[in-house]
């Protein structure tokens, strides 16, 4: 089979409703807004990169900063067109916006590349399709939470028997020692809590008053303490605690991500291949930490990341919001999700990513 064109490229927002306003200290989400890059080929095939857009103008981005390099090329020069796009964008650096579109635009490439072969992502770079250790997501702070409300979620979510549980930190540490306690209380002993601080405490020494308490919690990390280049406070914070630092959610870059495995000293790198780079960068990311010993667990979006466990040997945790939680609203676009099986997602078998959107409903929640 011949490589292919990029015929078409299509990105925009599309935004999805949720059943209740999420707050994470300063963020306040009354709903999902999703980027989407999508790429057509020569053969009917499309593939997807999606991922939350964060308020930030991703699809435009694309659009005019990459598109333009990638109409009308051939599927076998991606590696071209990756460089290209990097080079002809340097003077936006190595983060921020560019970087996200970038990434959503080779999650499209693989996808469609994938399409074309006939295999599953993970069969296409070189893996063999497996079951993945799923971790589930759920405890944000609610106004309305109590210490039963958190017990009886994390009861709900145990019954998938995950290989671990996290909950999303109300920004007063002393509460989440409650909260921890009434979560650690309600799982099994065996399974793991961590906890999101979402980048929003003010320095190691304030969360390190708190944290060290949490270690009777059998804590899998505490993730995204601070600020994306604050290598200071997180490697002290790193240095102060018996259970791991884990860092990387929503951030690009091997040099920046060399840099907070070394200078930072995190336990568990954080990774995404909506933002990081591209699938590309995350394997090579996931290279790099497996070189100094470290563990990798995926940032939500588990299709793709799914694939890429399968593939790369560190990635020890998929993340996953049950679609019963409230906290995301992706299945409003798809048709079907991944099955869950034996404690965690069946990665899917069919061509790409496995995706199985509903185009309908793309179409009704697209922004224009």
């Amino acid at each position: 089979m011949s490589s292919g064109l990029i015929t078409r490229i299509d990105a925009f927002e599309a935004i999805l409703p949720l059943p209740k306003t999420l707050v994470l200290g300063q963020m306040v989400i009354p709903h999902r807004e999703y980027s989407f890059v999508r790429l057509y080929d020569d053969a009917g095939n499309i593939g997807t990169g999606f991922a939350l857009s964060r308020n930030a103008p991703v699809s435009a981005t694309f659009l005019r900063a990459i598109a333009p390099f990638w109409q009308a090329k051939p599927l076998d020069e991606h590696e071209m067109l990756y460089e290209r796009a990097v080079k002809s964008n340097v003077a936006l650096g190595t983060n921020g916006v560019f970087w996200r579109a970038l990434s959503l635009g080779d999650c499209a490439l693989y996808d469609l590349r994938a399409q074309r072969a006939g295999q599953p992502l993970a069969e296409f770079l070189g893996g063999q399709v497996k079951n993945t250790t799923t971790m589930l997501v759920g405890g944000y702070p609610m106004p309305d939470e109590t210490s039963a409300t958190l017990a009886a979620e994390m009861r709900a979510m145990s019954a998938y028997r995950p290989a671990g549980v996290k909950i999303g930190s109300s920004s007063d540490y002393a509460k989440d020692t409650r909260r921890l306690a009434a979560g650690r209380e309600a799982l099994p002993e065996g399974t793991p809590l961590m906890i999101d601080l979402h980048w929003n405490a003010p320095n190691a020494e304030a969360v390190l008053a708190h944290a060290r308490e949490w270690d009777r919690f059998n804590m899998g990390w505490i993730e995204d303490p601070f600020g994306f280049d604050d290598f200071e406070n997180i490697a002290r914070l790193a240095d102060g605690l018996s259970f791991p630092v884990a860092v990387g959610d929503e951030q690009s870059g091997v040099r920046h991500f060399r840099r907070l495995m070394d200078d930072g000293h995190i336990g568990v790198v954080r990774l995404d291949a909506t933002v990081c780079g591209g699938v590309r960068a995350f394997m090579t990311i996931a290279a790099l930490a497996a070189e100094r010993g470290l563990s990798v667990a995926s940032h939500v979006y588990h299709h793709v990341h799914t694939q890429l466990a399968s593939v790369v040997p560190n990635v020890q945790w998929v993340e996953y919001f049950l679609p019963t939680s409230g906290l995301d609203s992706i299945d409003l676009v798809w048709n079907r999700d991944l099955e869950w099986a034996d404690g965690g997602l069946v990665t899917a078998t069919e061509p790409g990513m496995g995706y199985h959107w509903n185009e309908a409903a793309l179409e009704r929640y697209r922004r224009t």
